[in-house]
Protein backbone atom coordinates (compact mmCIF):
# COMPACT_ATOMS: atom_id res chain seq x y z
CA UNK A 1 0.00 0.00 0.00
CA UNK A 2 1.51 3.06 -1.34
CA UNK A 3 0.26 5.88 1.34
CA UNK A 4 2.63 8.44 1.69
CA UNK A 5 3.63 9.97 5.29
CA UNK A 6 6.18 11.68 5.51
CA UNK A 7 7.73 13.63 8.39
CA UNK A 8 5.82 11.70 10.94
CA UNK A 9 7.23 11.34 13.91
CA UNK A 10 6.45 7.97 16.24
CA UNK A 11 3.59 8.01 17.29
CA UNK A 12 1.63 5.96 19.97
CA UNK A 13 -1.47 3.65 18.68
CA UNK A 14 -3.36 1.41 20.80
CA UNK A 15 -5.52 -0.89 19.62
CA UNK A 16 -8.40 -2.93 21.44
CA UNK A 17 -10.77 -5.60 19.54
CA UNK A 18 -11.86 -8.51 21.51
CA UNK A 19 -11.20 -10.25 18.64
CA UNK A 20 -7.13 -11.45 18.59
CA UNK A 21 -8.15 -12.16 14.54
CA UNK A 22 -9.44 -8.80 13.89
CA UNK A 23 -6.40 -6.90 16.13
CA UNK A 24 -3.52 -9.26 14.19
CA UNK A 25 -5.39 -8.18 10.96
CA UNK A 26 -5.60 -4.03 11.59
CA UNK A 27 -1.68 -4.71 13.45
CA UNK A 28 -0.79 -6.12 10.30
CA UNK A 29 -2.41 -3.02 8.10
CA UNK A 30 -1.23 -0.23 10.17
CA UNK A 31 2.57 -1.75 10.31
CA UNK A 32 2.40 -0.92 6.50
CA UNK A 33 1.71 2.33 6.86
CA UNK A 34 4.69 3.84 8.32
CA UNK A 35 7.78 2.31 11.09
CA UNK A 36 7.90 5.04 13.41
CA UNK A 37 4.54 3.69 14.79
CA UNK A 38 4.71 2.20 18.56
CA UNK A 39 1.47 -0.20 18.42
CA UNK A 40 -0.46 -1.61 21.77
CA UNK A 41 -2.39 -4.09 20.51
CA UNK A 42 -5.45 -5.50 23.23
CA UNK A 43 -8.11 -7.95 23.70
CA UNK A 44 -9.06 -6.82 26.47
CA UNK A 45 -10.91 -3.92 27.17
CA UNK A 46 -10.00 -3.63 30.85
CA UNK A 47 -5.94 -3.08 30.04
CA UNK A 48 -7.02 0.11 28.11
CA UNK A 49 -6.73 2.62 30.36
CA UNK A 50 -3.43 1.32 31.88
CA UNK A 51 -1.55 2.44 28.69
CA UNK A 52 -3.46 5.54 27.99
CA UNK A 53 -1.60 8.36 28.72
CA UNK A 54 -0.16 11.92 27.75
CA UNK A 55 2.11 10.15 24.88
CA UNK A 56 -1.10 8.64 23.40
CA UNK A 57 -1.80 9.87 20.21
CA UNK A 58 -4.81 7.32 19.08
CA UNK A 59 -7.09 4.93 20.09
CA UNK A 60 -8.85 2.19 17.39
CA UNK A 61 -11.61 0.71 19.75
CA UNK A 62 -13.84 -1.99 18.91
CA UNK A 63 -17.57 -0.59 20.47
CA UNK A 64 -19.30 -3.95 21.35
CA UNK A 65 -16.84 -5.88 23.64
CA UNK A 66 -17.25 -8.02 27.27
CA UNK A 67 -16.38 -5.60 29.97
CA UNK A 68 -16.20 -2.26 29.01
CA UNK A 69 -17.68 -1.67 25.36
CA UNK A 70 -15.97 1.13 23.30
CA UNK A 71 -18.41 3.72 24.75
CA UNK A 72 -17.34 3.14 28.41
CA UNK A 73 -13.67 3.55 27.40
CA UNK A 74 -14.24 6.45 24.93
CA UNK A 75 -16.13 8.36 28.29
CA UNK A 76 -13.30 7.29 30.29
CA UNK A 77 -10.73 8.95 27.53
CA UNK A 78 -12.84 12.15 27.38
CA UNK A 79 -12.81 12.97 31.02
CA UNK A 80 -8.93 12.99 30.92
CA UNK A 81 -8.12 14.14 27.28
CA UNK A 82 -9.53 16.62 24.44
CA UNK A 83 -10.28 15.08 21.29
CA UNK A 84 -6.96 17.15 20.17
CA UNK A 85 -5.07 15.61 22.93
CA UNK A 86 -5.89 12.04 22.47
CA UNK A 87 -7.65 10.91 18.84
CA UNK A 88 -10.19 8.26 19.16
CA UNK A 89 -11.28 5.88 16.11
CA UNK A 90 -14.23 3.37 16.87
CA UNK A 91 -14.94 0.37 14.79
CA UNK A 92 -18.19 -1.20 14.66
CA UNK A 93 -20.12 -4.27 12.58
CA UNK A 94 -23.17 -2.37 13.19
CA UNK A 95 -24.87 -0.54 10.33
CA UNK A 96 -27.38 1.37 12.33
CA UNK A 97 -26.94 4.93 11.96
CA UNK A 98 -27.48 5.48 15.60
CA UNK A 99 -24.35 3.76 16.52
CA UNK A 100 -22.20 6.60 14.43
CA UNK A 101 -23.91 9.38 15.81
CA UNK A 102 -23.39 8.29 20.16
CA UNK A 103 -20.04 7.50 19.20
CA UNK A 104 -19.48 11.08 17.71
CA UNK A 105 -21.52 12.88 20.50
CA UNK A 106 -19.39 10.46 23.21
CA UNK A 107 -16.46 11.82 21.84
CA UNK A 108 -15.39 10.05 19.31
CA UNK A 109 -13.15 11.63 16.26
CA UNK A 110 -14.37 9.54 13.20
CA UNK A 111 -15.76 6.15 12.64
CA UNK A 112 -15.39 2.89 10.74
CA UNK A 113 -17.23 0.19 9.86
CA UNK A 114 -16.62 -3.43 9.72
CA UNK A 115 -15.30 -4.84 7.39
CA UNK A 116 -13.35 -2.34 6.98
CA UNK A 117 -11.52 -1.35 3.84
CA UNK A 118 -7.95 -1.64 4.58
CA UNK A 119 -7.37 1.85 2.25
CA UNK A 120 -10.20 3.76 4.31
CA UNK A 121 -8.74 2.19 7.19
CA UNK A 122 -5.15 3.39 6.45
CA UNK A 123 -6.17 6.92 5.13
CA UNK A 124 -8.37 7.60 8.63
CA UNK A 125 -5.84 6.62 10.91
CA UNK A 126 -3.38 8.65 8.95
CA UNK A 127 -5.95 11.70 8.72
CA UNK A 128 -6.20 11.49 12.45
CA UNK A 129 -2.26 11.02 13.63
CA UNK A 130 -1.55 13.87 11.13
CA UNK A 131 -3.90 16.09 13.19
CA UNK A 132 -2.53 14.76 16.47
CA UNK A 133 1.18 15.62 15.12
CA UNK A 134 -0.03 18.70 13.93
CA UNK A 135 -1.25 19.73 17.47
CA UNK A 136 1.42 18.50 19.52
CA UNK A 137 3.95 20.64 17.34
CA UNK A 138 1.40 23.73 17.80
CA UNK A 139 1.41 23.11 21.02
CA UNK A 140 4.94 22.76 21.55
CA UNK A 141 5.51 25.78 19.49
CA UNK A 142 3.66 28.01 22.11
CA UNK A 143 5.47 26.53 24.54
CA UNK A 144 8.65 28.13 22.97
CA UNK A 145 7.08 31.40 22.05
CA UNK A 146 5.65 31.81 25.97
CA UNK A 147 9.29 30.90 27.23
CA UNK A 148 10.19 34.02 24.57
CA UNK A 149 7.53 36.50 25.48
CA UNK A 150 8.13 35.76 29.13
CA UNK A 151 11.86 36.23 28.78
CA UNK A 152 11.35 39.77 26.70
CA UNK A 153 8.55 40.92 29.04
CA UNK A 154 11.48 40.37 31.36
CA UNK A 155 13.80 41.76 30.49
CA UNK A 156 11.32 44.80 29.66
CA UNK A 157 10.18 45.31 33.20
CA UNK A 158 14.50 45.18 34.34
CA UNK A 159 14.60 47.81 31.56
CA UNK A 160 11.42 49.82 33.37
CA UNK A 161 12.97 49.18 36.71
CA UNK A 162 16.11 50.77 35.86
CA UNK A 163 14.95 53.73 34.20
CA UNK A 164 12.40 54.39 37.16
CA UNK A 165 15.77 54.46 39.69
CA UNK A 166 17.73 56.10 37.16
CA UNK A 167 15.42 59.20 37.24
CA UNK A 168 15.10 58.45 41.05
CA UNK A 169 18.33 58.92 41.53
CA UNK A 170 18.70 61.56 39.24
CA UNK A 171 16.10 63.74 41.66
CA UNK A 172 18.10 62.64 44.41
CA UNK A 173 21.37 64.33 42.80
CA UNK A 174 19.44 67.59 42.28
CA UNK A 175 17.99 67.58 46.21
CA UNK A 176 21.53 66.11 48.13
CA UNK A 177 19.78 67.46 51.35
CA UNK A 178 17.82 64.23 51.33
CA UNK A 179 20.36 61.44 51.41
CA UNK A 180 19.21 58.01 51.00
CA UNK A 181 15.85 59.46 51.73
CA UNK A 182 14.36 57.63 48.55
CA UNK A 183 15.97 54.67 48.97
CA UNK A 184 14.53 54.62 52.80
CA UNK A 185 10.80 55.85 51.38
CA UNK A 186 10.98 52.53 48.66
CA UNK A 187 11.91 50.07 51.34
CA UNK A 188 9.64 51.42 54.00
CA UNK A 189 6.69 51.31 51.62
CA UNK A 190 7.56 47.72 51.28
CA UNK A 191 7.39 46.98 54.43
CA UNK A 192 4.62 49.15 54.98
CA UNK A 193 2.53 47.15 52.02
CA UNK A 194 3.43 43.89 53.09
CA UNK A 195 2.16 44.29 56.80
CA UNK A 196 -1.20 45.98 55.16
CA UNK A 197 -1.60 42.46 53.13
CA UNK A 198 -1.44 43.52 49.61
CA UNK A 199 -0.63 40.70 47.23
CA UNK A 200 2.93 40.00 47.15
CA UNK A 201 3.83 41.30 43.37
CA UNK A 202 1.78 44.80 44.50
CA UNK A 203 4.09 45.05 47.58
CA UNK A 204 7.30 44.47 44.68
CA UNK A 205 5.89 47.57 42.85
CA UNK A 206 4.65 49.56 45.74
CA UNK A 207 8.43 49.14 46.62
CA UNK A 208 9.88 49.65 43.73
CA UNK A 209 8.04 52.79 42.34
CA UNK A 210 7.75 54.65 45.87
CA UNK A 211 11.46 56.29 45.25
CA UNK A 212 10.04 58.39 42.55
CA UNK A 213 7.55 60.31 44.62
CA UNK A 214 9.40 63.31 44.35
CA UNK A 215 10.39 63.35 40.84
CA UNK A 216 8.15 66.37 40.11
CA UNK A 217 10.71 68.31 42.48
CA UNK A 218 13.26 68.56 39.36
CA UNK A 219 10.79 71.21 37.88
CA UNK A 220 10.93 72.98 41.07
CA UNK A 221 13.34 76.60 40.98
CA UNK A 222 16.48 75.84 43.17
CA UNK A 223 15.90 78.73 45.20
CA UNK A 224 12.70 77.83 46.60
CA UNK A 225 13.62 73.94 46.64
CA UNK A 226 16.81 74.59 48.53
CA UNK A 227 15.41 77.40 50.66
CA UNK A 228 16.93 76.68 54.50
CA UNK A 229 14.02 78.40 56.20
CA UNK A 230 10.15 78.06 56.03
CA UNK A 231 8.41 78.77 52.59
CA UNK A 232 6.13 81.96 52.11
CA UNK A 233 2.85 81.21 50.85
CA UNK A 234 3.78 81.63 47.44
CA UNK A 235 6.38 79.67 47.56
CA UNK A 236 4.56 76.84 49.34
CA UNK A 237 2.19 77.39 46.20
CA UNK A 238 4.70 76.79 43.56
CA UNK A 239 6.68 73.85 45.60
CA UNK A 240 2.74 71.90 45.76
CA UNK A 241 3.29 72.03 41.94
CA UNK A 242 5.62 69.08 41.90
CA UNK A 243 2.70 66.72 41.65
CA UNK A 244 0.90 68.18 38.89
CA UNK A 245 3.74 68.17 36.74
CA UNK A 246 4.18 64.37 37.14
CA UNK A 247 1.65 64.09 33.49
CA UNK A 248 5.04 65.84 32.34
CA UNK A 249 7.26 62.44 33.38
CA UNK A 250 5.00 60.21 33.17
CA UNK A 251 3.81 59.42 29.41
CA UNK A 252 0.55 57.11 29.23
CA UNK A 253 2.38 53.55 29.44
CA UNK A 254 1.09 49.70 29.66
CA UNK A 255 4.42 49.18 32.20
CA UNK A 256 2.31 48.73 35.53
CA UNK A 257 5.67 49.53 37.41
CA UNK A 258 5.49 52.93 35.51
CA UNK A 259 1.63 53.75 35.97
CA UNK A 260 2.07 52.76 40.14
CA UNK A 261 5.42 55.42 40.23
CA UNK A 262 2.98 58.04 38.27
CA UNK A 263 0.20 57.34 40.93
CA UNK A 264 2.11 57.45 44.38
CA UNK A 265 3.99 60.75 42.60
CA UNK A 266 0.40 62.36 42.26
CA UNK A 267 -1.43 61.15 45.39
CA UNK A 268 1.59 61.10 48.29
CA UNK A 269 0.24 64.36 49.27
CA UNK A 270 -3.22 63.77 49.64
CA UNK A 271 -4.31 63.60 53.39
CA UNK A 272 -7.33 61.20 54.80
CA UNK A 273 -9.25 64.36 55.80
CA UNK A 274 -9.00 65.53 52.17
CA UNK A 275 -7.21 68.58 53.15
CA UNK A 276 -4.36 67.79 51.30
CA UNK A 277 -3.02 68.02 47.47
CA UNK A 278 -3.20 68.06 44.28
CA UNK A 279 -6.68 67.00 44.02
CA UNK A 280 -8.31 67.17 47.56
CA UNK A 281 -9.16 63.36 47.54
CA UNK A 282 -10.36 61.89 50.88
CA UNK A 283 -10.26 59.01 52.92
CA UNK A 284 -10.78 55.30 51.06
CA UNK A 285 -10.71 57.23 47.91
CA UNK A 286 -7.09 58.09 47.99
CA UNK A 287 -5.09 55.19 46.57
CA UNK A 288 -3.72 52.84 49.01
CA UNK A 289 -0.15 53.85 47.24
CA UNK A 290 -0.16 57.26 47.88
CA UNK A 291 -1.64 56.91 51.40
CA UNK A 292 1.27 54.62 52.34
CA UNK A 293 4.12 56.67 50.87
CA UNK A 294 2.41 59.71 52.30
CA UNK A 295 3.08 57.86 55.72
CA UNK A 296 7.00 57.22 55.36
CA UNK A 297 7.59 60.19 53.56
CA UNK A 298 6.55 62.24 56.53
CA UNK A 299 8.10 59.58 59.17
CA UNK A 300 11.64 59.87 57.11
CA UNK A 301 11.72 63.05 57.10
CA UNK A 302 10.91 63.96 60.61
CA UNK A 303 13.50 61.27 62.00
CA UNK A 304 16.22 63.07 59.15
CA UNK A 305 18.24 66.37 59.36
CA UNK A 306 16.91 68.88 56.19
CA UNK A 307 18.05 72.31 55.65
CA UNK A 308 15.29 73.85 57.53
CA UNK A 309 15.35 71.52 60.96
CA UNK A 310 17.34 68.45 62.46
CA UNK A 311 16.84 65.23 63.25
CA UNK A 312 13.26 64.63 65.46
CA UNK A 313 14.11 62.38 68.07
CA UNK A 314 11.38 58.95 66.96
CA UNK A 315 9.39 59.39 70.07
CA UNK A 316 8.48 62.98 69.04
CA UNK A 317 8.03 62.20 65.31
CA UNK A 318 5.57 58.69 66.40
CA UNK A 319 3.79 61.91 68.91
CA UNK A 320 2.75 64.07 65.62
CA UNK A 321 2.05 61.11 63.48
CA UNK A 322 -0.26 59.34 66.28
CA UNK A 323 -1.68 63.33 66.60
CA UNK A 324 -1.93 63.22 62.73
CA UNK A 325 -3.82 60.05 62.52
CA UNK A 326 -7.56 60.38 60.88
CA UNK A 327 -6.32 63.34 59.75
CA UNK A 328 -3.08 63.61 57.59
CA UNK A 329 -2.65 60.05 57.50
CA UNK A 330 -4.89 56.36 57.42
CA UNK A 331 -5.31 55.11 60.77
CA UNK A 332 -4.68 51.63 59.78
CA UNK A 333 -1.63 52.26 58.62
CA UNK A 334 -0.50 54.51 61.61
CA UNK A 335 -1.18 51.51 63.62
CA UNK A 336 0.26 49.37 61.42
CA UNK A 337 3.73 51.24 61.76
CA UNK A 338 3.61 51.99 65.39
CA UNK A 339 3.08 48.51 66.21
CA UNK A 340 6.25 47.22 63.77
CA UNK A 341 8.37 50.30 64.33
CA UNK A 342 10.95 48.19 65.17
CA UNK A 343 11.09 46.60 61.44
CA UNK A 344 11.03 50.79 60.84
CA UNK A 345 14.06 51.48 62.78
CA UNK A 346 15.70 48.44 61.15
CA UNK A 347 15.50 50.11 57.99
CA UNK A 348 16.60 53.20 58.51
CA UNK A 349 19.61 52.26 60.22
CA UNK A 350 20.47 50.00 57.33
CA UNK A 351 20.64 52.82 54.63
CA UNK A 352 21.56 55.59 57.06
CA UNK A 353 22.68 58.63 55.51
Amino acid sequence: MGINVQQMYQEKVIICDDSITNVLVMTEMLNQLMNPLELIALTDSRKVMSYVDESTSLLILDIEMPFYTGYDILMQVRQRFTSEQVSVIVVSGSSEQNSHIKALKVGANDFIKKPYDEYELKLRVMNQLKLIHAFKQQKRSNVQLEKVIQQRTKELEEATECLIMNLANLAEMHDKNTGRHIMRVGKFSGLLARKYGLPEHIVRLVEKAAPMHDIGKLHIPDEILFKPGKLTDEEFEIMKTHVDVVDEFFIDHPSVLIQMAKSIAKHHHEKWDGTGYSEGLRGQSIPIEGRIVCLVDVFDALTTVRPYKPAWPVDDAIGYILAQSGKQFDPNLVAILVDNLNDFLEIKATFDD
